[in-house]
């Protein structure tokens, strides 16, 4: 009996060894292969003034997809974004919404909620939120659809 547990506890030892070194070896021939691959390509970065921010990456690792992105102006993306607003289901919304959602989305806006340590009433955090909808629609938009989900 002792024989057969001696020779099972070696032959489990000699299995996770053989599984350790194996997992060691796979890791050194990817890094290998990782760092042939970054030797033989190179990332090209254009950087331009803000208004016209191109950033090209061409990447061929075989771990990645192949990467050919350009990403675009922010201030462009967000005024096309904002001609998709729909402020008008926005302002109705900020009607329809309960006081805790309200102040917590005039907090999130920067608005103050408290005056000298008192609440403000919620007719006036409501006009302050429809004239941030006018000036910032796309910051409104985003906090009122986190308190729609929350």
């Amino acid at each position: 009996m002792e024989n057969t547990q001696d020779f099972l506890n070696v032959l489990t030892i000699t299995l996770v060894l053989a599984f350790v070194s194996l997992i060691i070896l796979d890791l050194f021939t990817g890094l290998v292969d990782l760092w042939n691959q970054l030797d033989n390509h190179e990332i090209k970065v254009q950087h331009q003034l803000p208004h016209k921010l191109e950033t090209r990456r061409n990447v061929t690792l075989p771990y990645l997809k192949i990467a050919n992105e350009v990403v675009k102006n922010i201030s462009s993306c967000a005024d096309i974004a904002a001609n998709n607003v729909n402020t008008e289901a926005l302002a109705l919304l900020i009607q329809k919404l309960p006081q805790s959602r309200i102040r917590t989305a005039a907090r999130r806006l920067g608005i103050a909620d408290r005056v000298d340590g008192k609440y403000q009433k919620l007719g006036v955090l409501r006009m302050q939120l429809k004239g941030k909808l006018e000036s910032q629609p796309m910051e409104v938009a985003q906090v009122l659809k986190g308190l729609e989900t929350a």
